[in-house]
């Protein structure tokens, strides 16, 4: 489930507080990073809990509209397309998402927030669409309204981001990055598939091994790599220089040194991409260049030493 980039930015976050805490712990910043890169797949069966949320809140409408003792006609005769969905009937029916939300990871103390976002989804045109076409849509047009919404809700709603931080610290910048899983999930179901294959938190245990492994080179090596980057900016102001490009480029140092598989052309523009999402306007430029003048010269010293077919020369 997750991928390296994201793996990157968890090991950052944990990093800039441990230096900002001037508490480099290792055993426990090993614990928090597992906690922090758990979290994000508790916020995956979240956010895959929405559907049901919101199914069950429109068919509390109904039922209340059906109630009246005059309903409107609209009330009397209410279109039953979406409480019908059969990817939500599906998602229902699934174990392991019926024990997240017995865990809560569910909406259940959120409704003015499912209440809202219901209210959005009806004015949507690919709501309206599926409502109002002609013939009765299809297993595939079920998902497909869900995955119109994962597309364009979740990650572009500033209430969700409060919600999710109030709920959890780990969860608000996770939301774009959870709702693509989402979607490659949804993706490959069928109406024949009984059962969804949720992801593992990891791809393999190369990736755990590089999470820990990183972490581990980055505090270990802390402040070897900090006097790098005092040898190669000396023409920069220390005070102008942020403390979120001082950890990316020690965490380019210990990924360069510690991975002997990862080209350094990656580490580097690894470093400069995370850059442009956590530090300032002049970060990008400031951490490709002072990454990349460290990296030569480890390179030349022989500290680092890339294995492989084609990462010699790099």
């Amino acid at each position: 489930m997750l991928n390296r980039r994201i793996i990157r930015i968890k090991v950052f976050k944990l990093l800039f507080s441990s230096v900002h805490s001037q508490n480099f712990d290792l055993s426990l910043a090993e614990k928090e990073l597992l906690l922090s890169l758990d979290k994000t797949r508790q916020l995956y069966f979240l956010l895959l809990n929405l559907p049901d949320a919101l199914v069950r809140f429109a068919q509390e409408r109904i039922d209340i509209g059906l109630q009246k003792y005059h309903p409107s006609e609209e009330e009397a005769n209410p279109n039953l397309r979406f409480v019908n969905n059969r990817l939500t009937a599906f998602l229902q029916k699934d174990k392991e998402l019926g024990y997240a939300r017995e865990r809560g990871l569910n909406w259940g103390e959120h409704r003015s927030y499912i209440r809202r976002i219901h209210e959005q989804l009806k004015e949507e045109p690919f709501f309206i669409d599926y409502m109002t076409q002609a013939q009765e849509p299809g297993f595939e047009e079920d998902v497909k309204l869900f995955m119109d919404f994962y597309s364009s809700q979740p990650a572009a709603d500033p209430e969700l981001y409060g919600l999710l931080e109030d709920m959890s610290l780990y969860w608000a910048d996770d939301v774009a990055y959870v709702c693509d899983v989402v979607l490659s999930q949804l993706e490959n179901l069928k109406e024949t598939t009984r059962q969804l294959r949720h992801p593992e938190l990891f791809y393999n245990n190369d990736d755990k091994e590089y999470a820990l492994g990183l972490l581990h080179q980055s505090l270990i090596h802390y402040n070897t790599y900090i006097g790098y980057i005092k040898k190669f900016a000396e023409n920069w102001d220390p005070e102008r220089i942020a403390a979120t490009d001082n950890i990316l480029i020690v965490m380019g140092v210990a990924e360069a040194v510690a991975f002997s598989s990862i080209p350094v052309k990656v580490t580097l523009n690894e470093m400069v991409e995370i850059s442009k999402l956590y530090s300032t306007e002049n970060s990008r430029v400031f951490v490709n260049g002072i990454l990349d003048r460290i990296l030569k010269h480890l390179l030349q010293k022989g500290d680092i030493v890339k294995k492989g077919r084609g990462l010699v020369e790099n």
